[in-house]
């Protein structure tokens, strides 16, 4: 009875390893799990993981495999951080928000307006900025590997067009679950509500919120456009995303497995940008001539800036100017 008890242990175990999506190593191959947290395959963060996958097997000679899980398989952003620090969850491709509950000045890259161009934000992620910001999460149960990005961020909603904060006044907007960016809303008008967007597209339907804030690739990917009726061309924030992984499973890995990962990761970031940039005027075209979507492109951006520049000041008051200042010398 006691054998019998001992191998039934051993079997759940194992298959609690596997369903949580845990790391195995299968006669010396090395195999991972990776997650995009509600993300689905056909988004530029799906397409990068499965990039980054390919070239893991190729970089490693077969010797290390990464199976992603799209949508909500392994759970929303916010549960694939959690299993990150946990070790149930190799590896997670997350918004940057999802990390601020562990290093909360990583929301200085979606303080509104701080980017003119994405050249100048991707400069910033993967400069002095975004290093201090790896080196902070590896202190806290996680190794950053790269940061790609979601872009860009434009505003829609179903109650009227927007092109000043005047016209914000009673919509309720779903925004990301970070500090300033609610602030942000607030000052400019709008009713915000932290949500993950793995629940937003029912919201949007069901009318719980007015709008929502997203890139163009990920408003195309979720098909928020056939939810929307308004979308326009605020460029108010930029979002980078991190690639990250466990930071109990990479101390298991030697120095050359953790080589392949980090290369992989990097390389995979050219991808994420080269969908992007490619793809971001077609997506909107496409949305537009829907018929579902009407489009303003005339916003008033300093008006915005003026109402959301705010949060810098609280931002600095939380937490100084040293990081704020490595991203206005980039």
């Amino acid at each position: 009875m006691k054998k019998l008890l001992v191998i039934l242990l051993v079997l759940v175990c194992a298959f609690s390893t596997v369903y949580a999506g845990g790391a195995s190593d299968n006669g010396g191959k090395l195999e991972l799990a990776a997650s995009t947290g509600g993300m689905s395959a056909s988004s530029a963060a799906g397409r990068g993981l499965a990039k980054f996958a390919e070239l893991v097997n190729e970089y490693s000679n077969g010797d290390i495999t990464v199976q992603v899980f799209y949508d909500t398989t392994l759970g929303n952003s916010t549960a694939v951080v959690s299993g990150m620090i946990q070790g149930t969850v190799d590896i997670g491709i997350c918004g940057d928000s999802y990390y601020s509950g562990l290093v909360p000045e990583i929301q200085g890259f979606e303080l509104p307006f701080m980017f003119s161009d994405k050249e100048a934000a991707r400069a910033a992620v993967n400069g002095e900025p975004g290093q201090y910001i790896l080196d902070q999460l590896s202190t806290k149960g996680i190794q950053g590997l790269a940061f790609w990005e979601i872009g860009f961020r434009q505003l829609t909603n179903n109650t009227r067009p927007v092109s000043t904060p005047d016209d914000l006044k009673g919509i309720k907007l779903r925004c990301l679950p970070a500090t300033y960016q609610v602030r942000a809303w607030e000052a400019a008008g709008a009713i915000p509500v932290p949500m993950d967007v793995s629940e937003l597209y029912s919201s949007l339907q069901q009318g719980v919120v007015d709008g929502q804030e997203n890139p163009i690739s990920e408003i195309y990917a979720n098909r928020f456009y056939e939810v929307q009726k308004y979308i326009s061309m605020t460029n108010h924030v930029y979002t980078p995303m991190l690639l990250s992984m466990s930071a109990m499973r990479w101390a298991q890995l030697t120095p050359e497995q953790q080589d392949i990962i980090l290369r992989a990761a990097k390389d995979a970031q050219a991808e994420v940008y080269s969908i992007n940039d490619a793809e971001e005027q077609s997506l909107l075209d496409e949305m537009v001539s829907s018929g579902n979507l009407e489009l303003t492109t005339d916003v008033d951006a300093d008006a915005f800036r003026e109402k959301m520049s705010a949060s810098y000041a609280l931002f600095e008051q939380d937490y100084g100017s040293t990081f704020l200042d490595m991203l206005r010398s980039e």
